[in-house]
């Protein structure tokens, strides 16, 4: 099983995809932004595809940005509540890249809740199938973390002590053996255990992985951990992918987005043009009125703060001290 990505383009044309229902639409922008930024010679057509609630402004702006859109309609699945709560079901989008291998020779995919920090252009001869791995960061203690935390419970033949492979970050190339067949498998796999399914597409594709790899390991290519770095892992900061996988995303969470001005920078583009904003709630949003810089010294500040209490409470305690052994010397002298 390899971990490296090759130096070499793999022939053929390339294509870069994400999948957003139409309120993730500022979140295609970004990634959109950043992509063109740091892979300024990357000659790949980018393809989004799209729920019905895209409004008309925002599907103008996102091909003003190079982007292909495509409609999409997700086949039938029986998933559970909480994976619709967190997932939609675009995430099924990520099976038709199978299709895609008839008109491109490798094909990228990225979800839309990551930021761009370098250029990708090495990802485009990873394959014929690559995974980036689950950041070790990720579970607490941090470790590997094992394929089980897809499922809710027993999926014949699928081993949940395997390492997981994380699906923000998939690459497809055109010399993956049947990728039609592996289209409906993984289709066929959410639809029959859609309700055992923490993860459904993640599910799918971990077992695709394993049974990959025990035709021919070369099948399977585990991408560098820096193509799936989670914001809260220190290596983050030079990572060139972002993946801000959880609950917690660049733009519902003042603390994370303080931490990344260039995706602050790139969403400040996407509503300077006229897109449409994220709508929802904001935690910890008093943090994106300064900064970093004004988190630190807010940080420092504290710390002053606390420690001149400290002193002045160790004085306090050096007086009572003083005190309670003149009076124990009075007492003394009157017993």
């Amino acid at each position: 099983m390899r971990t490296d990505v090759g130096n070499c383009f793999f022939p053929g044309p390339k294509a870069v995809v994400l999948g957003i229902t139409g309120e993730w639409a500022f979140a295609a922008g970004t990634v959109l932004f950043a992509l063109r930024r740091h892979n300024p010679g990357l000659d790949a057509d980018v393809l989004v595809f799209h729920d019905a609630r895209l409004t008309a402004n925002d599907a103008g702006m996102l091909r003003k940005l190079g982007a292909q859109l495509r409609p999409f309609t997700p086949p039938p699945a029986d998933l559970t509540d909480e994976a619709l709560k967190v997932f939609s079901p675009l995430m099924l989008a990520k099976f038709d890249c199978f299709s895609l291998l008839r008109d491109y020779g490798s094909v990228v995919w990225l979800d839309a809740d990551i930021l761009l920090q370098d250029a990708i252009a090495a990802l485009f001869s990873a394959g014929p199938l690559g995974l980036a791995p689950e950041d070790p960061d990720f579970m607490n203690p941090p470790g590997v973390n094992p394929a089980r935390i897809n499922l809710h419970g027993f999926v014949p033949g699928f081993d949940g002590e395997a390492a997981n492979l994380n699906s923000g970050v998939i690459v497809f190339r055109a010399d993956l053996p049947s990728p039609e067949n592996h289209r409906r498998a993984c289709l066929d796999f959410v639809r029959t255990h859609g309700r055992l399914l923490r993860y459904p597409d993640q599910a799918a594709f971990n077992l695709l992985a394993q049974m990959l790899r025990r035709d021919d390991k070369r099948l399977v290519e585990v991408l560098p951990q820096r193509f799936n770095t989670r914001p809260r892992n220190p290596a983050a900061t030079l990572a060139p992918v972002v993946h801000a996988f959880g609950a917690y995303k660049l733009w519902n969470d003042g603390l994370t987005a303080a931490c990344f001005p260039e995706w602050q920078r790139d969403y400040a583009r996407w509503e300077g043009m006229g897109g449409s904003p994220y709508a929802g709630p904001v935690e910890n949003v008093e943090f994106l009125k300064g900064g970093a810089f004004s988190l630190l010294s807010g940080m420092y500040d504290t710390l002053e703060k606390t420690e001149a209490a400290l002193e002045a409470m160790r004085k306090r305690l050096a007086a009572e001290a003083d005190m309670r052994a003149r009076l124990e010397a009075v007492l003394h002298r009157l017993s």
